[in-house]
């Protein structure tokens, strides 16, 4: 689960966590998931997190309920939940905030175990440090320069505790990411989180989050030795 694939694209180096089942977030599950049989997470369509706990989930016989927005056609990610065995409640009319509302209602009913947004907890943010550390270690030297997406904030912020003197740019493509650091660029894409890039990448990336990141790392970036964090 955590292994590390690294490829040559573009003149980036591209760390290509789309490889593992439900991408980087994956890597949390083990420490995630404790002795309660249901865990419930809320989440808009497009997140990786909610694959990454189905998949996990139904390799270790436990049950992942995700809470999303209903569509008038489901989301490739909906399907991969449902695929790896996931018990997906559709929401209708499902901003965030009245998603999180239904899954909390739902703990509070059967007794499972509400997980975090975005994982966003110190833990896990420390935790992702120790992997943003080993890919650095895999390179043998660190980037000059660290692209991501960034949507909680949990990775942008990792890849800052495991990192000495990267410049690291996040490309926000949802809410407005607030926090700040000398090491750190933001840059907002300029279109709405649910419009997709087309922006044409040679490895799979998701179109409404890291082809985001990646379409303006090729297009910003102002070094050779470059990192590419593809999250899914």
């Amino acid at each position: 689960m955590n292994r590390i694939y690294l490829e040559k694209h573009l003149g980036v180096n591209v760390l290509r966590d789309d490889l593992l089942p439900g991408g980087t977030k994956s890597v949390l599950m083990p420490y995630v998931i404790g002795s309660n049989s249901e865990y419930v997470y809320a989440t808009p369509v497009y997140g990786g997190f909610q694959i990454a706990l189905a998949a996990y989930c139904n390799q270790i016989n436990k049950k992942a309920t995700i809470f999303c927005a209903k569509r008038k056609e489901r989301h490739p990610n909906t399907n991969k939940v449902i695929e790896m065995g996931g018990n997906v409640i559709e929401v209708p009319y499902g901003y965030l905030s009245v998603i999180e509302k239904r899954a909390r209602e739902y703990c509070e009913k059967t007794g499972a175990e509400k997980l975090t947004f975005g994982a966003n907890t110190e833990r896990n943010k420390n935790l992702l440090t120790q992997r943003v550390i080993k890919v650095i270690n895999h390179l043998e030297n660190e980037p000059k320069e660290i692209w991501c997406a960034i949507g909680s904030g949990t990775l942008v912020e990792a890849i800052l505790q495991g990192t000495k003197t990267a410049k690291i740019y996040g490309v926000q493509v949802g809410k407005e990411y607030k926090e700040h650091h000398p090491r750190l660029t933001v840059l907002k894409y300029d279109k709405g989180f649910e419009i997709e890039s087309n922006f044409k990448s040679p490895f799979p990336s998701m179109p409404n989050y890291d082809l985001k990141a990646f379409e303006y790392c090729t297009k910003y970036k102002k070094a050779d030795n470059v990192l590419f964090w593809n999250v899914l």
